[in-house]
């Protein structure tokens, strides 16, 4: 009869298999956190521990981070512990451990190592018995840890792949998005539009909540060519002509206290052209070598744009501007109504100014028959003869179509249709067409257009945004019409955003909220009269200035009581 197996020796056994189950288990994985999981919990498991944290070394904050944590309330996942590197090759146990274990309950720590150094760790708490650690155990969990320690390395060589795969993926999409921002720049000859589309970047693909861009002019001063929502009013020409490198803003020093993140000089050719100051990202992470890297090529992409829009300026013959602003002018002023016609039952009120001699901004107020007045308000991508022609499809268009006993919605589909077949793929409209009939009723279609205000005479504010998207962009688009019926006192009032955006002496617009404020407090007086009060306190807001940062239109209607 044979003897039967030592006691001893069944567990020695067991242990082994149960390393080798855990062995495989973790080498068939290569995610880091199931990896690293199973290793706690197998370890948790095995020596009857009710806490643990499975950490990971950062060489370069020289720092934990908590990866798996079970059982110890306040640590994260994600978090990090502020530890020396781990000299040890073997375990460590309780008073050699650093204080802050030691505060979270830990009482054995068994080193995670590659060839070279320690990549990570298993902390362990004391026994849920209360009983000390067994020699046996001990060795067990070292081989354990031991026998793990490749699959830990092969998880975090994959997971710096991913990483690394994913900054190339964001690489590739950065010179990708440099690339198209190139062609737009230099398709444009619009300074103005080279300044949108430099700001729409900054948004889009860093989230900046704000900015500031000072361009270096010949005699060594500094031009604010664009900003937005930053509390410093102008930096310093002491500090622009002194900036050679990256800036970062200190707490409680000048660009923090401004708002600033960092300052970052464009530098060309060994000279500063352009210093390109950000605020905070929307996320509040830190600007990193990436993305600075994306900063400096657009900002340097948007300075020598400029240059090139700047010196195409001088280079362009004043009889070929003259003549192609009198060829527009021409246009323009046989589109626009001789005067406006008077409605019973309403005021009309209308203004329009034109950033360039020939502006990109379209009115009309036109009666269709006895019955229907068409109102309508668009803006043209664009300035002088092409901007002047598209005015003149959506005039043909409408004043054509509406009287065909088309609703507002068919003549706009159509319009839209009509605009996507015959124009550039680059060139578009919003626009906002209204129907005004003799019992107060308006029609509406707003076609991607700044929402026109309806203020009623009790103070009540709607924003007129029903319709559908801008024109000339989806061939099939669909268009829905609204109605609403205005009492006597009510204000609508139709603008460009020209009218909301006019830049301030700070670089700061003049909102769609002080254009409300202002109507709401004026909202007694006659059509006309409030027309005249707005473009007083937008002049006043602006200051003095040779030409507009946009084209300005205005249309007001006050309903009366006659009828």
């Amino acid at each position: 009869m044979p003897e039967p197996v030592p006691r001893a020796e069944e567990v020695q056994r067991h242990d082994l298999q149960a390393l080798f189950q855990t062995s495989q288990i973790l080498s068939s994985s290569l995610e880091l956190y199931s990896v690293l999981s199973n290793l706690l919990l197998t370890a948790m498991g095995k020596l009857l521990v009710p806490r643990g944290i499975a950490l990971l070394y950062d060489p370069e904050k020289q720092n934990w981070r908590v990866t798996v944590v079970k059982g110890i309330p306040g640590v994260e996942e994600g978090s990090r512990l502020e530890l020396p590197p781990l000299i040890s090759d073997t375990l460590i146990a309780d008073k050699k451990l650093p204080d802050l274990l030691h505060s979270l309950g830990i009482r054995l720590l068994l080193p995670v190592r590659d060839d070279q150094s320690a990549i990570g760790a298993i902390a362990l708490g004391h026994k849920i018995t209360g009983a000390s650690f067994q020699e046996e155990e001990l060795q067990f969990m070292q081989s354990l840890v031991n026998m793990s320690s490749t699959a830990v390395h092969n998880s975090l060589i994959l997971e710096q792949l991913r990483r690394t795969n994913r900054d190339l993926d964001s690489t590739v999409q950065q010179l990708n998005t440099l690339f198209e921002l190139s062609k737009e720049f230099n398709a444009t000859v619009d300074r103005s539009h080279v300044l949108k589309i430099f700001s729409f970047a900054l948004m889009g693909q860093m989230m900046v909540q704000g900015h500031l861009f000072y361009l270096r002019r010949a005699d060594g001063t500094f031009e604010l060519v664009s900003g937005k929502q930053v509390t410093a009013k102008s930096l310093a020409v002491e500090f622009l002509a002194g900036i050679q490198d990256l800036v970062r803003a200190e707490p409680g020093d000048h660009l923090e206290q401004s708002g600033i993140a960092i300052a970052l000089p464009i530098r060309q050719q060994g000279a500063v052209h352009g210093v390109l100051c950000l605020g905070t990202k929307m996320n509040r992470s830190p600007y990193d070598r990436k993305d600075i890297e994306f900063l400096y090529a657009l900002g340097s992409l948007a300075v020598t744009a400029i240059q090139n829009v700047e010196l195409i300026e001088e280079r362009i013959a004043k009889q070929q501007m003259e003549e192609e602003l009198r060829m527009a002018r021409t246009i323009q002023r046989r589109l626009l109504p001789d005067k406006i016609p008077e409605i019973p039952g309403i005021e009309i009120s209308a203004l329009a100014l034109s950033s360039r001699e020939v502006g990109g901004d379209y009115y009309d107020v036109a009666p269709l028959n006895k019955n229907r007045t068409l109102f309508m308000i668009a803006d043209v991508t664009g300035k002088g003869v092409p901007a002047a022609l598209l005015m003149s499809s959506i005039h043909a268009c409408t004043h054509i179509m509406l009287p065909m006993n088309l609703t507002l919605q068919e003549a706009i589909e159509h319009t839209n249709r009509m605009l996507y077949e015959n124009t550039d793929m680059d060139k578009f409209i919003t626009a906002f067409a209204a129907i005004y009939y003799p019992d107060h009723s308006l029609a509406f279609v707003n076609a991607g257009h700044e929402p026109p205000l309806w203020i009623r005479a009790n103070g009540e504010v709607e924003h007129l945004s029903d319709g559908g998207p801008l024109l000339g962009i989806i061939p099939d688009a669909s268009y829905d019409a609204s109605y609403i019926t205005l009492a006597p006192g009510d204000l609508v009032i139709m603008y460009t955003d020209g009218v909301t955006e006019a830049m301030g002496k700070s670089m700061d617009e003049y909102t769609e909220k002080r254009l409300l404020d202002l109507a709401l407090t004026n909202q007694h007086h006659s059509a006309s009269t409030l027309t005249e009060l707005i473009q007083n306190d937008i002049q006043q807001f602006t200051g003095p200035v040779e030409m507009l940062s946009d084209d300005r239109t205005l249309i007001i209607i006050k309903a009366t009581d006659q009828s």
